[in-house]
């Protein structure tokens, strides 16, 4: 079954904001500054994270606007277009979110 917001984002900003919160408190407790934001020096929030995902994604790759912003579960076209895209790219947005993680995590990838 084909769901037009199938994104590779949670669905879910406060599973992301939980998380961020928890990795800000493990780099406080261990001495390090926290997970912060590299303009404003507060904390770091999901739409930051989204909103540097879909930077890095315009600046820095050549993969389709349209492609990141599936992934963000954003709508994608008009009306007309939506109507007639059967697909939702997840083996391409996979790609793309590996590729993500590698950015992220500096080339060192886990897993």
């Amino acid at each position: 079954m084909r769901h037009d917001r199938d994104p590779i984002f949670p669905h879910s900003d406060m599973a992301i904001s939980a998380a961020m919160c928890r990795i800000h408190a493990t780099e406080e407790n261990e001495g390090r500054p926290g997970f912060l934001d590299s303009r404003s020096h507060r904390p770091a929030v999901p739409h930051g994270l989204r909103s540097s995902f879909r930077d890095w994604s315009a600046e820095r790759t050549n993969y389709p606007r349209e492609m990141a912003e599936m992934a963000l579960a954003h709508n994608v076209g008009n009306d007309v277009e939506r109507a007639y895209r059967r697909g939702d790219m997840v083996e391409k947005r996979r790609v793309m979110m590996d590729d993500w993680a590698s950015f992220v995590l500096g080339g060192r990838r886990t897993g």
